[in-house]
């Protein structure tokens, strides 16, 4: 990334997945949340986040609330993936 974190950095899919990928693993050994799968976590902080920046952003509606859990889902899969990658790429260097 290119300097700070905007609303509008977030409506970006690839910067949106970046971010949530950094939140995860910024808390995900909280230890309250340490019980929660990673793969359940990042589909949480992605619906928070996405909620949360449609509104930020004026895009809000109720009715979308399927289309954010949904896309909510790509997202966790796609920062999970890059979390995935990342460990086996840590354990070949080991």
């Amino acid at each position: 990334m290119e300097g700070f974190i905007t609303w509008d950095a977030l409506m970006n899919y690839t910067s949106f997945i970046t971010i949530v990928y950094m939140v995860v693993e910024f808390t995900k050994e909280l230890k309250f949340i340490k019980k929660i799968p990673t793969m359940y976590w990042s589909f949480f902080v992605s619906v928070g986040l996405l909620i949360i920046t449609n509104v930020a952003v004026n895009t809000f509606e109720l009715k979308s609330l399927p289309l954010y859990i949904l896309s909510s889902i790509g997202i966790s899969l796609g920062s999970n993936g890059l979390s995935n990658f990342n460990d086996k790429k840590n354990k070949k260097e080991d």
